[in-house]
């Protein structure tokens, strides 16, 4: 049996995980000829592995990771790759917590140009259509969960704050929603652009959600001006194909006001999950400082 991977890169991490893959019954047929380390997410460790067969990314979870469905994850993403918005997942491990996919060669942290901005605004419409069987976000029950893993020095200030996330969470739900499958990760680590293509990567908290929480995290994590997400939302609509006129009318109405409280929810979700990391206080900051705006 392989033994457990280390939750922390050492020097010589490629070659801990090279041993590691050569125990893996997925490359018992074409062992690793290559292994070196990509750029990690907040809370996984991601190799590049080259066999003879082909190239592939390996993505090892933290033991600690609580209260996350790899098979939810699993099932996105797999939803989202037959569509050709992702990477194809392979082999899911849960006894080695790892997640082998495939590797899109030639990719780069996607940077928006108006061109690009209008394909992320399809792809972000294609991914709402697809159906897949997940769980519903509970807004509330989310934020108690984040609050409840904050160790606080002082409650004082985080309790305004959770009050009015809470207000504006059961504001929220008193609007007609839009559940979709939606990513609720989307920002410049997770979109990669590679073969003229866009990519999205990393379904860790993909689940049903109202459509607004997607694009709410693509407006604030790149700071879109009020044209660009004008423009962003034209083809956003575009690409729903909506019934008829009224109800694209009716629902670009509804979504103007569920946007402008999803920012809120969202720069909300963010400052308390970096809250919790002990490492991450400076994006806590960030995120708290944005949300007070939002809130102003």
């Amino acid at each position: 049996m392989a033994q457990p991977l280390p939750t922390t890169a050492q020097p010589d991490a490629s070659t801990v995980i090279t041993r590691f893959c050569q125990h893996l019954e997925f490359f018992a047929s074409h062992p690793p000829l290559e292994v070196s380390p990509l750029a990690s997410g907040e809370n996984n460790l991601n190799y590049y592995v080259r066999t003879l067969r082909g190239e592939y990314v390996l993505r090892r979870y933290p033991t600690e990771t609580v209260g996350v469905c790899r098979q939810q994850e699993l099932r996105c993403q797999h939803a989202a790759a037959a569509a050709g918005l992702a990477p194809a997942p392979l082999c899911l491990n849960n006894h080695q917590q790892l997640l082998i996919s495939e590797y899109v060669s030639g990719g780069e942290t996607l940077q928006l140009t108006p061109t690009r901005l209008l394909m992320l605004a399809s792809n972000v419409a294609r991914l709402h259509s697809l159906k897949v069987q997940t769980p519903l976000l509970a807004i509330n029950q989310y934020l108690h969960k984040l609050m409840h893993n904050v160790q606080w020095d002082t409650l004082t200030p985080a309790v305004a704050l959770y009050s009015a996330l809470q207000y504006t969470a059961t504001e929220f739900e008193q609007l007609t929603p839009d559940i979709v499958l939606c990513h609720m990760d989307l920002h410049q680590g997770n979109l990669l652009w590679a073969g003229e293509r866009i990519w999205l990567l990393d379904f860790e908290y993909a689940q049903l959600a109202d459509s607004s929480f997607d694009i709410a995290a693509l407006s604030l994590h790149f700071a879109l001006s009020k044209e660009q997400e004008m423009a962003f939302l034209a083809r956003y609509y575009q690409q729903r194909r909506f019934v008829d006129n009224q109800s694209a009318q009716r629902y670009q109405q509804s979504l103007c006001q569920r946007l402008a409280l999803a920012k809120i929810l969202y720069s909300g979700f963010c400052w308390l999950w970096y809250q919790a990391q002990a490492e991450s206080q400076a994006a806590a900051a960030q995120w708290c400082a944005t949300l007070n705006t939002l809130l102003d």
